[in-house]
């Protein structure tokens, strides 16, 4: 039996192109090359003989410009008798979505090329040059090599889903910035607020006022009583009053330390910290609406999550909502996949083996090929499992005696995770625990307050 070394390496996505272009009827089909970007698009048609029908040409990201493209291939197509029309798209940014939409609107093969595929592209033909026609080139014999994946209509909710998730993830690291510049402020303004190295036990350890830099009470002490003198004019009454009336729940450690640090502060008089004092509250602003900006959209993501398949990963110890938004829109429509290890591959975690000379193989890096967010939701996801949930610390605990780094552990754990979540999303069970204390019911109630939507995991996932 003669196997394709073509099919072995592009798996079931590669054996279906090339079945495609061994066909018959091969020389019927013309190959469209779309370089995607914000104002102006180029395009390039050959066959699939590689020979260029339509010189490289423009057209604007516009209804007017998609029909100059339109009106281009139908030349073609009429002038040499193409029967299918293959679009090969490269992904820049989000510029290309609805030129994927509108040839699949047009019934056309749409072929997405990421973008580091036309990047080896070009080096294997050693052209280290960067031009519109350069790229179209590359994109054409990417599509050429049957590399590429053809693009399906998203789930409108799976689409939605991706939509918020991403967004909702801009979000955290803008405040996670947020908080940045706020730190940096508070250490011209009282440098002490953070924390003073102090010998306990005869051993020198960081001493903090707050446990959690960003608390109700520390937001509060940071707008109004930012600088040590402010601190010292309140005094510890001044500061249990404050906390009564506005319910900050300090605690006389609190106040010991705070003004215990206040008094011993080398920060600058207040009226030469005017500028940071002015900046500082800009930026409490910012994290305040941030704040509620993320919260908006967990609600939203929480909603729109229970609508899928992917609301039963919620029954896995420390997969909250925003893991399990973020990991389901990044699978996608499942129906694509036949095992999870495409999945792997889709997000880039899969690992890059080497062997060579009868030498014993061995894995030394993750591919990086797939999709970056994709990536980044794994390795969080795995961050997450190696803190909250019990089976996954033990597998943690493993790799860490074998010698494995912090990162390759999230990336392994989440890869796990993968598996675990294509498993309970396409046969449709929920999470097992051999955990003793585990209870469906405690692990629910505390990643969704709301009784409601409770009723409605339990409606879709539990009772069917």
């Amino acid at each position: 039996m003669v196997i394709s070394t073509f099919n072995h390496i592009q798996g079931n996505n590669g054996s279906h192109w090339n079945r495609l272009m061994r066909g018959e009827n091969a020389h019927q089909i013309c190959i469209v090359a779309i370089d995607a970007a914000k104002y102006v698009h180029s395009a390039m048609i050959s066959n699939i003989y590689g020979d260029i029908l339509t010189k490289p040409f423009d057209f604007s990201a516009s209804h007017l410009g998609f029909q100059k493209l339109i009106e281009a291939i139908e030349q073609v197509k009429e002038g040499y008798d193409f029967q299918e029309i293959v679009v090969g798209i490269e992904t820049t940014g989000h510029y290309y979505e609805d030129l994927v939409r509108m040839c699949t609107d047009h019934h056309f093969i749409v072929r997405v090329i990421n973008a580091a595929t036309t990047a080896k592209e070009r080096e294997t033909e050693l052209n280290y040059s960067k031009t519109d026609s350069i790229d179209l080139m590359a994109i054409t014999q990417s599509i050429l090599h049957g590399r590429g994946q053809t693009s399906r209509e998203a789930i409108p909710l799976l689409k939605q889903l991706q939509t918020f998730s991403r967004a909702h993830r801009t979000l955290i690291n803008a405040s996670s910035k947020a908080i940045n510049h706020i730190r940096l402020y508070m250490d011209h303004i009282f440098r002490e607020y953070q924390g003073v190295m102090m010998e306990v036990d005869g051993k020198m350890k960081k001493v903090e006022v707050f446990s959690t830099f960003v608390s109700k009470a520390s937001l509060y002490l940071m707008r109004h009583y930012p600088h040590p003198s402010d601190i010292l004019t309140l005094g510890k009454e001044g500061l249990r009053q404050v906390s009564i009336e506005q319910n900050l729940k300090l605690r006389d450690i609190n106040i010991e330390r705070l003004i215990g640090f206040a008094s011993q502060s080398v920060s600058k008089p207040k009226e030469d910290l005017r500028a940071e004092i002015i900046l500082l509250g800009l930026k409490l602003d910012e994290y305040a609406l941030l704040s509620n900006q993320i919260e908006y959209l967990k609600v939203e993501m929480e909603q729109v999550l229970l609508q899928t398949d992917g609301g039963i990963l919620l029954s896995i110890p420390g997969v909250g909502i925003t893991t399990a938004a973020e990991l389901t829109a990044e699978m996608g429509d499942l129906s694509k996949f036949t095992r999870p290890e495409q999945l792997i591959k889709m997000a880039g975690t899969n690992p890059i083996i080497k062997q060579s000379g009868g030498k014993q193989a061995f894995t030394y890096q993750i591919s990086r090929q797939g999709r970056e967010d994709f990536r980044g939701a794994l390795y969080r996801a795995g961050r997450s499992m190696m803190l909250q949930n019990p089976a996954m610390q033990e597998k943690y605990k493993e790799m860490k005696e074998r010698g494995k780094k912090p990162g390759q552990m999230y990336i392994a754990l989440g890869n796990r995770l993968l598996r675990l979540a294509y498993a309970m999303m396409t046969k449709k069970q929920l999470y097992h625990s051999t955990q003793e204390d585990y209870c469906l019911q405690s692990v629910i109630a505390s990643k969704l307050r709301n009784k409601e939507k409770q009723a409605l995991f339990y409606n879709r996932y539990v009772l069917v």
